[in-house]
């Protein structure tokens, strides 16, 4: 802690930074120094129990009122307003929510299908593409269903229920045939 009297810490020894005591203050008015006091403004708006401090119910309420923007000519027609108010959350802060238009002829399903393939390629379930025979490998296998599972928590919220089942269903199965697998190695599905 800085004593008030310690001389160390006074700003004519050059000590950039330092704290000034009230007699420094004091001392810098004399010599001529700046004299203006400084106001600090408490914007928050809850007090430290908790509560909505006075006169700020309006600004809580209304978000387009402490907005800095000069107002314009006619803010937004009734029908627009309808449509800001049933607005999700996060268009508040600037995101702007696009409808999903999916291409035609994909969907989810077949993406995670897709996906699945070479989990059981590399379980040995389906035959290898390039030799045309049955090949194990399980680290392969366990990175392409932790991959599925990553989507699975991505997506989490933004799927239908179908979607939703066919991936849990694929990933059970997948994570079943895995196990089965590791305990007997080596041993391809025939």
């Amino acid at each position: 802690m800085i004593a008030s009297g310690d001389v160390s810490n006074r700003p004519e020894n050059g000590l950039p930074g330092e704290i000034m005591d009230k007699h420094d203050l004091e001392k810098e008015r004399d010599e001529g120094g700046d004299d203006t006091e400084l106001k600090v403004n408490d914007r928050r708006l809850f007090t430290a129990d908790g509560e909505l401090r006075e006169g700020t119910e309006a600004s809580v309420e209304d978000p387009a009122a402490t907005t800095d923007e000069a107002p314009g000519p006619d803010p937004e027609p009734p029908a627009r307003q309808s449509e800001s108010d049933a607005a999700a959350p996060g268009e508040e802060a600037g995101f702007e929510r696009r409808p999903v238009d999916e291409p035609e002829g994909v969907d989810f399903t077949m993406l995670i299908n897709a996906m699945a393939q070479p989990a059981l390629i590399y379980l040995g379930e389906i035959a290898h593409p390039a030799t045309g025979k049955p090949e194990v490998n399980l680290e392969q296998a366990r990175l392409q269903i932790d991959l599925l599972d990553l989507l699975r928590v991505k997506c989490r919220g933004n799927l239908t229920n179908d979607e939703e089942g066919h991936l849990d269903g694929l990933l059970y199965q997948l994570r079943m045939a895995c196990v089965a697998r590791s305990n007997t190695p080596q041993q391809p599905a025939g």
